[in-house]
Order: structure tokens, then C-alpha cells, then sequence
């Protein structure tokens, strides 16, 4: 099961593919940026064995919480 990031963890990360005691072996700390119609951005952190495997599981994340239409990019790095 993954670990999700408290807001403490969270102001820790500062960008870029990192390894992380809060990630699964062979997994690395993205960092992903959201652009959202309207101009808004959002961001946070997944653990995930890569930049497209982080943009994936951001993408799950918006269709689980049924955010469907809103979203123009995801940007994971």
C-alpha cells in the first residue's frame, strides 16, 4: 500500500525524481504539477518507478475522486 503524504512531508519535497523512505522499493518521489482549465495549477507528490507511471497514478487519482472533465495537464518530474 502506498504512503500518502502529510503536509509536512509534502513542503519537504523541492522537485525532481528523488529517492524516499515514504516510497516502495525500485520506486522514486515525483514530483506532478496539475494545469487545470481557468489557469489553476495544483501540485503534490506520488511515488512511482517513473515520470509516466506518476502522471498515471495522478490521472486514477482525478477519475477516483470524479474529476472528469476539468483537467488539461499533468506533469510529473
Amino acid at each position: 500500500m502506498k504512503k500518502i503524504l502529510n503536509v509536512s512531508e509534502m513542503k519537504q519535497v523541492r522537485g525532481g525524481a528523488q529517492p524516499s523512505s515514504s516510497c516502495g522499493e525500485g520506486e522514486l518521489l515525483y514530483t506532478c504539477t496539475s494545469s487545470w482549465m481557468g489557469g489553476a495549477t495544483t501540485s503534490g507528490s506520488v511515488c512511482a518507478k517513473s515520470a509516466k507511471g506518476a502522471e498515471k497514478a495522478v490521472d486514477k487519482i482525478r477519475i477516483t475522486q470524479d474529476v472528469l472533465a476539468d483537467q488539461v495537464v499533468v506533469l510529473c518530474y
